[in-house]
């Protein structure tokens, strides 16, 4: 059966590094959203969980609750609830429709857009939502953005973090104003956090958001003392269905798009484009963590090899794979099933 492990260590390892990097005196935030970037929700959550995360942030109210019982405080990015639900859950304010849709007592997040254009609300807006916030007796645990230019040498990075120290310095003033607790400020993602910290100054707010750098992946476009030294937690493993010998000239799979130059042993594995792995075509090149070319065409449950071994490893770094396909290695992982076991070691 196809599994995927989990490297505890390396995780450990991971955010070791990175809390070593930012400084004691920032809050690791650990991002679980989309099935802890196909690693697994739950499995991953235990193990930010033992290491000591106190926050983290989901892509919405169902994951939320499936982790419920492990953090202080779990952020939903998207999404209301629906009925009754824990207390230590917030949700993410992006329009005034939210703040109706909330009982009264529920904790929020006000995003503020930055600079990226995306999700959150205008700078000009946050006095009125604010308002709107306490006046609906909503509790506001924080606000943020996502400074989008964390990756590029440029300077839109750093003019979306100065946009960010303006947004604090207003929502001081109403926190003074109005007598309400300061909430925490945060506004960078793996690749914000590892740049600022570099940078004079360092990190000015509360909690940066730790997602892809935890798993062992940061593609940045400057040097850091990280990105190195980062150790990859998942491995996606294939088990073999069946093995045949055949013969010179023989076509294999649909298509038949691959001839064998030589009579050779071949097996096909439990793993293919049904699973959330990308289907392997003609066009393609893609090589298992041992050198075995996985031949096109790749089927929906499936994939052949010309080899013979019980188990292969089709992946322990995502990043060839991703370049195979000229996409990033967060869709390559994102992809995986959730049915696909998986196994902390």
């Amino acid at each position: 059966m196809a599994e995927i492990t989990l490297n505890s260590q390396a995780l450990k390892h991971n955010l070791n590094i990175i809390s070593s990097h930012i400084g004691a005196n920032i809050e690791l935030g650990a991002v679980l959203k989309d099935n802890a970037y196909g690693h697994g929700l739950e499995q991953i959550a235990l193990l930010a969980r033992d290491y000591g995360i106190k926050s983290v942030f989901v892509k919405n109210y169902a994951e939320a609750l499936r982790i419920s019982q492990y953090f202080p405080l779990i952020t939903a990015f998207y999404g209301m609830p629906e009925g009754k639900f824990p207390k230590n859950i917030a949700f993410v304010i992006n329009d005034k429709a939210h703040i109706a849709a909330l009982p009264r007592g529920t904790k929020v997040e006000l995003k503020v857009n930055a600079g990226m254009n995306r999700n959150g609300i205008e700078s000009s807006e946050i006095y009125t939502f604010i308002e709107l916030i306490l006046q609906n007796g909503l509790e506001l645990v924080g606000v943020f953005c996502h400074n989008g230019y964390g990756d590029d040498v440029d300077s839109a990075f750093e003019q979306g973090q100065k946009r960010f120290a303006e947004i604090k310095q207003e929502v001081r003033g109403l926190s003074q104003k109005y007598g309400f607790k300061l909430p925490r400020f945060h506004s960078l993602s793996s690749s914000g956090a590892v740049r600022a910290a570099a940078n004079k100054g360092g990190i000015s707010d509360d909690l940066v958001r730790i997602g892809i750098a935890m798993y062992g992946y940061l593609d940045v476009n400057f040097q850091n003392p990280v990105s190195a030294n980062l150790q990859k937690v998942a491995a996606l493993y294939a088990d073999r269905v069946a093995t045949r010998i055949a013969q010179k000239g023989a076509r294999i799979g649909y298509s038949g798009c691959t001839s064998l130059e030589r009579e050779s042993v071949i097996s096909t594995y439990d793993i293919g484009y049904g699973d959330g792995f990308f289907r392997v075509n003609e066009r393609h090149k893609v090589y298992t963590k041992e050198g075995y070319q996985i031949l096109p065409r790749s089927s929906m449950d499936c994939f052949s090899c010309l080899c013979d071994k019980h188990r292969i490893c089709v992946f322990d770094n995502a990043t060839p794979i991703a370049k195979a396909f000229d996409t990033i290695s967060y869709e390559v992982l994102t992809r995986l099933s959730p049915a696909i076991k998986r196994t902390i070691i």
